[in-house]
This record gives structure tokens, C-alpha cells and sequence, in this order.
């Protein structure tokens, strides 16, 4: 009896470790599941959860910051900029949509990018080299308050008036997402697999030797 309840353990293992592996994989936002180029993006597409990936070009303005307290310090959670839809360059009027990330390199590079832009609106850059940044990030719908403090973003860097100002506005943030719960699930999935499988092949041979 305990040899077959060993046996049950380690084909349980094998069955988690095959659904762990293809959520992992390939689940709606796994690490080889689909997602959309940031080219591809449009303000009728959107929605959210969507996984987008490519690069961004250009940042206008920061139009709100996340915090938090922690043991007394306040902590940047993440920060928002605007950015104009890649899809919208060549359209009569750009559409802008929120980006957002928490993680140091990536605040460093977004935050130099939305200084090169002002440089540009200012007239104050002489320089012809401009900074990207490959991102992949999830979408998630604003709420009034941030779809607000966007709204206002866009309707400065346009100069149009708060009625007609979502016209020019996605009310969604492409926030910073890499995968990392997906390929934790990858890397499970194929320990226990692999487990499983070298579990129940080791009492199916010891079974063997023991009737021979």
C-alpha cells in the first residue's frame, strides 16, 4: 500500500508539473503566450490585461506619481508618463495613452526621454540622438482620478480644451510587466514534471527487479 501511495504522489507530481508547465508557457499572459507589438496598439484594441511589447520612442510629460510610507520612508511605487500611440504618428492628431514602470532602470531611462521631449518642445535640445526603451507592460484601465491627471497631461501638451480633450486620450496605462509569476510557474512545472516522472520510472524498474 505504501509503494502504490508513493506511486500516486509521483504521478500527481508528473499531471501539476504538465499544467503548471502550460499556464507557464503559454497561458494567456505565459511567457511564450501571445502579445501584441506596441506598433500594433490602438485605441480601439485596448483593453485590459492586454500584454504589449516593443519600443517607445518618446515620452511627453510625467502626470502622476505613486507612493507609499514604509518604516517611515515614502517610497516610489511607480511613475506615469504620456506617450503618444506609435500607431497615431502618421494620423492627423496623435492619441496618447498612460505608460507606467516602479523599477529603477527603467524610471532612469523614461524619465531621460521625457527630458529630451521637453528639450524638444522648448527648443532648448541641439542634440539629434534620442533615447528608447524596449518595454513590455500590461494594460490596466484608469480610473477617473488617473484618466483625469492625463486628461490634463494631454490637454497642456496640446493646448485643447478639456470637452474635445478625450478625443486625443486612451484611458489605460501600459504598466511594467515582465512575467515573472509565468516563468516561476515555467520553472515549477518542468522540477515537477521531472520529478514525477523519475519517481514513477524508479518503481516501475524496482518492480521489475524485484519479480525477476
Amino acid at each position: 500500500m505504501k509503494v502504490i501511495g508513493v506511486f500516486i504522489a509521483f504521478c500527481a507530481s508528473a499531471l501539476l508539473g504538465i499544467a503548471a508547465l502550460v499556464i507557464g508557457a503559454c497561458g494567456e499572459n505565459g511567457v511564450f503566450g501571445d502579445k501584441l507589438k506596441m506598433s500594433e496598439l490602438t485605441k480601439e484594441n485596448a483593453e485590459e490585461g492586454l500584454i504589449v511589447e516593443g519600443e517607445v520612442y518618446a515620452v511627453w510629460d510625467r502626470f502622476a506619481v505613486e507612493e507609499k510610507e514604509e518604516n517611515g520612508k515614502t517610497i516610489t511605487v511607480a511613475k506615469y508618463y504620456t506617450m503618444v500611440m506609435e500607431y497615431s504618428f502618421n494620423e492627423e492628431a496623435p492619441i496618447f495613452i498612460g505608460i507606467s514602470s516602479g523599477k529603477d532602470n527603467e524610471l532612469l531611462t523614461l524619465e531621460q526621454m521625457r527630458s529630451e521631449v521637453e528639450g524638444i518642445i522648448t527648443d532648448s535640445s541641439d542634440s539629434d540622438d534620442y533615447t528608447t526603451i524596449h518595454f513590455r507592460g500590461r494594460l490596466r484601465k484608469l480610473d477617473d482620478g488617473m484618466f483625469n491627471f492625463l486628461k490634463v497631461s494631454v490637454s497642456s501638451l496640446l493646448g485643447v480644451t478639456e470637452d474635445v480633450v478625450e478625443e486625443y486620450a486612451v484611458p489605460y496605462v501600459i504598466e511594467s510587466y515582465d512575467g515573472d509569476v509565468y516563468m516561476l510557474l515555467l520553472i515549477a512545472g518542468i522540477a515537477l514534471l521531472i520529478i514525477g516522472v523519475v519517481g514513477v520510472l524508479i518503481l516501475i524498474l524496482k518492480d521489475i527487479g524485484e519479480s525477476d
